[in-house]
Parts: C-alpha cells; sequence; structure tokens
C-alpha cells in the first residue's frame, strides 16, 4: 500500500474546502478507483461534483486506515457473509407456542434458570435480542447492495463484522455461565445514579436519542422529496445530536450507525475529524 497516498488523501480532506486543490484530489480519486468517466466530470463541473469527490476520497481512506487494500475487503466478504447468514439461521427471539399450553410463549434459546442468572448475564440475552436484528438489517442492506464494488460495501461489511463477533461472544458466555462463577454485586454500589450530574446527563441522552429519531425520519423524507434545504437541516439536527449523545457519555449502536451511513451520515468519519 502507498502510505504517502493515504497521507496526501488524508491531508486533502483536511483542508478546508474553499482551500481544496479540486485537480490535485481528482487525480487521488482517479489513482483509486481508475474512473476516467467521473475524473472528467469533476474536472468540467467542480463544484457540482466537489461532494462525490469528497465522498470518494473519505470511502477509500476508512479502508486504508484500516490497512486493508481491495482485495482485503473481498476477502473480509467471503467470511462476514457465511457467519451472518449462520448467526440469522437461529434467531435467539423465535417464539413458539407450547402444544400442551397454547397461551404459553417460549423464547428459544433462552435458559431455563434465566431469572436466577446475575443481572449482567441476564443482559446478554437482552442485548443479543437488539444485536440480531442489527445484523439482520445491516445484511438486507448489503443484499440490496449486491452489484456495488467492495469499497462501497466495506463500511456495512466492517459493522457486520463487528456486530456478529458480539453476538457470538455474548452468546458463548450467557450460553457457558456457571453461576457461582462471578462474585456477587456490591450491595454498597449504587444500582442506579443519584446525584444531579448522573441525573442530567441521563435526561440529555434521552432528549437527543429521541431527537435523533425525529431528524433521522425528517431527512430520510427530504432526501425522498428531494428537498435539499430540509435535508442540510436534519443533517445538522443529526450531528448536533450524534454530538451531545457522546459528550453526556451515551452510545450509538451499529444499527442507528448503519442507518445513518445509508442516509449519507458516516458518524464515525465525524467523530475522527
Amino acid at each position: 500500500m502507498d502510505h504517502k497516498l493515504t497521507e496526501q488523501i488524508s491531508a486533502w480532506l483536511n483542508t478546508p474546502r474553499q482551500q481544496r486543490d479540486i485537480a490535485e484530489g481528482a487525480m487521488m480519486m482517479l489513482r483509486l478507483n481508475n474512473n476516467r468517466f467521473l475524473y472528467a466530470n469533476i474536472l468540467r463541473r467542480p463544484e457540482k461534483f466537489h461532494d462525490k469527490l469528497e465522498y470518494e476520497l473519505r470511502k477509500h481512506l476508512r479502508i486504508r486506515l484500516d490497512n486493508m487494500t481491495m482485495d482485503d475487503v473481498a476477502r473480509l466478504e467471503t467470511h462476514v457473509i457465511p457467519a451472518a447468514e449462520q448467526t440469522l439461521a437461529s434467531p435467539p427471539a423465535t417464539i413458539s407456542t407450547d402444544d400442551e399450553l397454547p397461551e404459553a410463549k417460549i423464547a428459544r434459546g433462552r435458559r431455563a434458570d434465566h431469572d436466577s442468572l446475575p443481572a449482567s448475564v441476564q443482559a446478554l440475552w437482552d442485548d443479543n435480542l437488539q444485536l440480531y436484528k442489527t445484523i439482520k438489517n445491516i445484511f438486507e442492506q448489503l443484499k440490496a447492495m449486491e452489484h456495488a464494488a467492495p469499497c462501497d460495501r466495506y463500511e456495512y461489511l466492517k459493522m457486520l463484522d463487528e456486530a456478529d463477533k458480539k453476538y457470538r461472544a455474548n452468546l458463548e458466555r450467557y450460553d457457558n455461565f456457571v453461576i457461582g462463577d462471578e462474585p456477587d454485586e456490591d450491595p454498597a454500589s449504587p444500582i442506579s445514579p443519584d446525584n444531579a450530574a448522573d441525573d442530567q446527563a441521563a435526561r440529555k441522552i434521552n432528549a437527543a436519542r429521541k431527537s435523533l429519531s425525529k431528524y433521522k425520519k425528517m431527512l430520510a423524507k427530504s432526501l425522498e422529496e428531494d428537498n435539499a434545504e430540509n435535508a442540510d437541516k436534519a443533517k445538522a439536527k443529526i450531528l448536533d445530536n450524534v454530538a451531545t449523545l457522546r459528550s453526556a457519555g451515551g452510545s450509538i449502536g451499529p444499527a442507528v450507525t448503519a442507518e445513518l451511513l445509508a442516509l449519507g451520515i458516516n458518524i464515525n468519519e465525524n467523530a475522527q475529524a
């Protein structure tokens, strides 16, 4: 890998938009994707294609910063997709009806002694219910992008890989946990924060999550209606709420990250900027 090119791409992207050398950026893009048609369009209409150029360079930069080549990305897909398919074939939240007790609902895979497990181990089951949905959503997104180039699929493959590995690690710990292996929780430790600072942070996180959900819908609608002005407003609000969540100690899961990426917002990229 040409690490000098990686440094040049990073430097170009960190240059204020008004000061960027479009011809230089277009040449770097050409070296990465050999798309001469797009290269010519960028040189002919730099303002119109500036955002596209930035997207292409950022996309390749993410891959290069992870020390990945295009061949590496292709190999990543060959094991990430089958692993996810295997995970999706055994949903942890499958609900069935007991023949003898028609009203009873049974969650397959849930331990019979679940209620006797420590709270932290019980939480692994609940976390996996959400992780399963995340894996399924990202997997379906990748299916819809089956004809896209590996570099366009990379961010989703990476998120799918991370979610699937966490799911498997949670499941292994949950299934193999033996009661008595963990020390009792310290009774002196508060179960929930009771000071004003923590309460305020919790309120900020909850408010930011609600607002983020609101502006995600607004952005999706604006993009569907091709309303650039409203889309820009929604993007700005989304980034504000993401910043608020992070500053207050809140986390943003892979499912929301994937949704935002599908809407054209890479929050991991914004965090690094």
